[in-house]
């Protein structure tokens, strides 16, 4: 892991005269940004701290305790959350054959209750149940298959599928797989989970500008070293490449992306995406490329990002207008794709989708 500090400063004379001009404004202050990076549940991190100018800057002590704080959020998160650990929290209860209590940590039964109030919502689009179909299409930690499954051995699986197996008893902090074959995977709402502990943990600190990101889901606070909202981007769904389609300013929200344009295999000409439709235990087949959510949590927006991705360019962005998601949908057409944009996210961003093509992020 490494931190980088840097400060953004208007100096000497220069930032004078440039107070004196710009009559009736305060003059910036300079800030300094400090970077933590590194690597986390099977992906990387990056975390931006921000102070204004008349902060003491971070001593070499203080950033190590930021950047300990970082990691052991995440590696909290991971350990109990994590199904590629043997020894993770999911991991034992997925080893789990009973139908009686599970005891877990107050983090994983949070997380769990959210991601059964997603299922219910949305009908069960999102189900971390379907983590059995994830494994036999080679997306989970086990060996990617040549062959996908048969249609008997989808079939067989589904049965062990459905979000209302699992039972949660908030007042005892315990799960009841009410089927012993119950396999779950948190992978659709545990780095979002990850992400606000982590900003959660700046904002303890006393911080009140920073960004956060781990694998490519987003919480951001206050503003950047230009002193201006942290500029997020939004990924062009291309196949081996890295492009942006937007940059939405963020500040006070988080954003998650779910697409099927990094974790896929192709055979036969056809695409099989890592996004598995419970209802038919196969991967998803629609021309949505991605849906990015922006909420307040960026567990929640992780969630959301999936069941959407699920349900398809049609109902999916029906569910997120109905229910006042704020959801950007890139659909295939052909080369391009077509920018869909939900009501609630044109009030948080209005005119973006109809603005010009976005430019670099910071």
């Amino acid at each position: 892991m490494s931190v980088w500090r840097k400060t953004s400063r208007v100096s000497g004379v220069a930032a004078f005269l440039l107070c004196l001009l710009i009559l009736g404004s305060a003059c910036v202050s300079p800030r300094t940004e400090y970077i933590f990076q590194g690597p986390t549940m099977g992906t990387t991190f990056t975390v931006k701290v921000v102070l204004d100018g008349e902060a003491e800057p971070l001593s070499p002590q203080r950033q190590d305790e930021v950047r300990e704080g970082i990691v052991t959020a995440l590696e909290d998160v991971n350990s109990k959350m994590s199904t590629y650990l043997e020894w993770s929290e999911l991991s034992r209860l997925n080893q789990f054959e009973g139908t009686g209590p599970f005891p877990v940590s107050k983090e994983t039964l949070e997380v769990f209750s959210e991601a059964q109030r997603i299922s219910a919502a949305t009908g069960g689009a999102f189900d971390i149940t379907v983590g059995p179909l994830v494994n036999a299409w080679g997306f989970g930690p086990d060996e990617r298959m040549i062959e996908g499954p048969t249609d008997e051995e989808i079939e067989n699986l589904k049965a062990r599928v459905g979000w209302s197996k699992i039972k949660i008893d908030t007042a005892n902090s315990a799960i009841y797989k009410l089927d012993p074959g119950v396999y779950c995977d948190l992978s659709a709402i545990a780095k979002g989970y990850a992400v606000d502990r982590v900003a959660e943990g700046l904002a303890a600190r006393g911080f009140g500008h920073y960004m956060v990101e781990v694998g490519g889901e987003v919480r951001a606070l206050g503003r950047n070293s230009a002193g201006e909202a942290w500029r997020i981007a939004v990924e062009r769904p291309r196949d081996g490449a890295r492009e942006f389609q937007r940059v939405l300013p963020l500040t006070g929200m988080a954003m998650a992306t779910s697409g099927d344009y990094r974790n896929f295999f192709e055979r036969d000409g056809q695409r099989f995406s890592h996004e598995i439709d419970p209802a038919t235990g196969r991967p998803v087949r629609h021309n949505l490329a991605s849906v990015s959510v922006i909420d307040s949590s960026c567990m929640r927006a992780d969630g959301y990002a999936t069941a959407l991705m699920v349900l398809g360019e049609e109902e999916g962005f029906r569910w997120a207008s109905e229910n006042e998601v704020a959801a950007l949908f890139l659909v295939r057409n052909g080369e391009t794709f077509d920018e869909k944009a939900t009501p609630e996210f044109h009030k948080l961003f209005p005119g973006v989708v109809e603005g010009a093509s976005a430019s670099e992020a910071n």
